[in-house]
Order: structure tokens, then C-alpha cells, then sequence
């Protein structure tokens, strides 16, 4: 198993990125899909004597607003709570090895 010893600044700059990443796939994927595919058909009905439509399925995730919030979010909290551990006073400073 790989052994990995990461500076904090190391891992904030790792959760950061994955974040980003993370968001930017999802719009990427979402942007990669061909505009017929998103010709979703109608359904109509009749409500209260007149007709409403609505989409027969939605071709995009609901979560997608939310999720491009939330992760960055997180990922900041996470980067907040570490800088907050540093620069507690039960943080000890260790010395470079030279």
C-alpha cells in the first residue's frame, strides 16, 4: 500500500482540485449531450378545465444546481476546518528535516 505524507497546504490544494473537478465534469457531461437529446416530449392533461403540459421525463439530474453548490461548499468548509486545526494552540510546529 502507497504511504502518502501530505503537507496541509498539499491537501488543501488535493481537495480543492477534486472539488473543481468534480463540478466541472458534471457540466461537462451534461454539456457533451447533443441538444436532440434534451427534444423531451410533452404530456398533457387537463386540470381545473384547462390543459396543462408538462415533460414527459426531465433529461436533466435536479441535483445538478445542487450539487455544483454543495461540493464546493464542503470543500471549503473541509479547507476552513483544517486552516482552524493549524492555527489551534495544541498544534504542534515540527521541524523540517534538512
Amino acid at each position: 500500500m502507497i504511504d502518502l505524507s501530505l503537507s496541509e497546504r498539499e491537501k488543501s490544494l488535493v481537495v480543492a482540485t477534486a472539488a473543481v473537478t468534480f463540478v466541472v465534469g458534471f457540466w461537462a457531461g451534461l454539456w457533451s449531450v447533443p441538444p436532440q437529446a434534451f427534444d423531451v416530449p410533452m404530456t398533457a392533461s387537463q386540470e381545473a378545465g384547462e390543459t396543462a403540459y408538462s415533460l414527459a421525463y426531465r433529461p436533466v439530474p435536479t441535483s445538478l444546481p445542487l450539487v455544483s453548490v454543495a461540493v464546493p461548499a464542503i470543500a471549503v468548509l473541509y479547507l476552513y476546518r483544517d486552516s482552524l486545526v493549524e492555527d489551534s494552540p495544541e498544534a504542534k510546529e515540527v521541524p523540517a528535516d534538512d
